[in-house]
């Protein structure tokens, strides 16, 4: 669809801005987690790139290389490594978010 640039804009659009929209939200309720952001989203990258690098190396999926940019790193895309961390943050910020406004109540 956009060639080498698909699935990063995938990620940009989907990921990245509803995590700075989140961010821009409740970046103080965030900050005050950004240590366990930080151990969750190091685990997510450990467990990530060995279920992913076994899973291109095995051949149960593959990467096209027509929508990434052809950049890898340790056995996956660079597309992959942000996919991971987005995911994390994003997921993991939108618990904080919730976590506190249920205790708010």
């Amino acid at each position: 669809m956009f060639g080498q640039a698909t699935y990063l804009i995938w990620l940009l659009l989907f990921l990245g801005l509803p995590i700075a929209i989140l961010f821009a939200i409740k970046r103080n309720v965030i900050w005050q987690q950004r240590r366990a952001l930080t151990l969750i989203t190091l685990g997510a990258l450990v467990g990530g790139w060995v279920w992913d690098a076994l899973s291109v190396q095995w051949e149960v999926w593959r990467y096209d290389q027509n929508n990434i940019t052809r950049v890898w790193f340790l056995g996956l895309p660079v597309e992959e490594w942000l996919w991971i961390v987005g995911v994390t943050l994003l997921f993991g910020s939108l618990t904080v978010v919730l976590a506190e406004r249920a205790k708010a109540r």
